[in-house]
């Protein structure tokens, strides 16, 4: 299995959760639960991790972190190698607490931050184990809802801020954003596992950080942060490799069309387009006609070696176009 793809640099926000091994609990009873609160908060200074949210379920735990330092690694192997060590004390537990390595999803700051924030905090409410987010004794939400001290290793003022320029507005307004009807998930908008925000942000970690890095192969994830080639490219690419024109792709008829099969196989493959957004492309097919063409294709390819590596050539040389 791949390693998740880890991008760090001073100033990153992430989402960070790591689960249970096994899909066993990670915390017992509130003695452990203020255990690794204690931890959350000696990691934060040492390591000068900002946390701006925090919510730990039975299992697993989220954080909400910023690395001014960029050391995110290294602070939360300290967190899950301190709290394991007394965990399997205590409780006399052999073998590894946590689920392999844990996950990081870096977020872009403004909107999508203040999404994830709602969706850590109402983690309890979908478990079902609170009814109201800031009632949860374990998580930071009562820290931005209520007028209480938040600890001084927790940071609140960066997400409220967003919400009003007054702190009783902002609470006010950021309790009325976690009771919304229908909240959006933040996670529909993740890039390759590992990257959430909008477009010009994902380009730009891609450029500041993925260039030259290994190959697709190598770090799957970087496949996906990849901006999707255009319809009109794979089209070309398509009618070079085949030598035939454009007008090859547009017609319609009885004959089988290899050349326009591959291309609205790879359209829908590299560019994600739906088969009813392809059909215009291609001289009005059907969303069916659109499948079955990829089914065509998708069958030769098992059958037909040369075919396969013919579309593989074809692939890599429209993503590295």
């Amino acid at each position: 299995m791949a390693r998740p793809l880890r991008i760090e640099y001073p100033g990153a926000f992430y989402h960070v959760m790591n689960r249970g091994n096994r899909q066993e609990p990670i915390v017992t009873d509130d003695r452990d639960r203020e255990r690794f609160i204690s931890y959350l908060s000696r990691m934060a200074r040492p390591f000068n991790v900002l946390v701006h949210g925090y919510c730990l379920m039975t299992n697993p735990y989220h954080l909400i972190l910023e690395t001014p330092e960029g050391n995110l690694s290294r602070a939360i192997q300290w967190l899950n190698v301190s709290y394991a060590a007394y965990y399997n004390r205590r409780h006399q537990y052999a073998g590894h607490l946590f689920q392999g390595r844990f996950k990081a999803i870096l977020v872009e700051a403004g909107e999508y931050l203040e999404a994830l924030s709602r969706y850590v905090h109402l983690n309890p409410i979908r478990a079902g184990v609170a009814s109201c987010a800031w009632d949860y004794a374990w998580s930071s939400c009562r820290y931005f809802v209520r007028s209480l001290a938040a600890p001084d290793w927790l940071e609140t003022n960066r997400i409220l801020g967003g919400f009003g320029r007054g702190m009783r507005v902002a609470r006010r307004s950021y309790a009325a954003y976690l009771s919304e009807a229908d909240p959006t998930n933040p996670f529909d908008d993740v890039v390759g596992g590992s990257v959430m925000g909008s477009k010009n942000f994902i380009e730009w970690v891609r450029g500041a950080f993925l260039s030259g890095k290994k190959k697709d192969r190598e770090i799957p994830q970087l496949k996906e942060l990849k901006p999707r080639p255009k319809v009109e490219t794979i089209i070309e690419e398509v009618a070079k490799h085949f030598e035939v024109t454009g007008e090859c792709f547009l017609t319609i008829g009885r004959k089988r069309n290899v050349e326009r099969d591959v291309a609205i196989y790879l359209s829908r493959e590299l560019g994600g387009l739906s088969g009813q957004a392809l059909g215009g492309r291609f001289g009005g097919i059907s969303g069916a006609g659109i499948t079955m063409g990829c089914n065509r294709i998708a069958r030769a390819m098992r059958k037909d070696r040369r075919l396969a590596k013919n579309i593989n050539l074809l692939c890599r040389k429209i993503m590295n176009s």
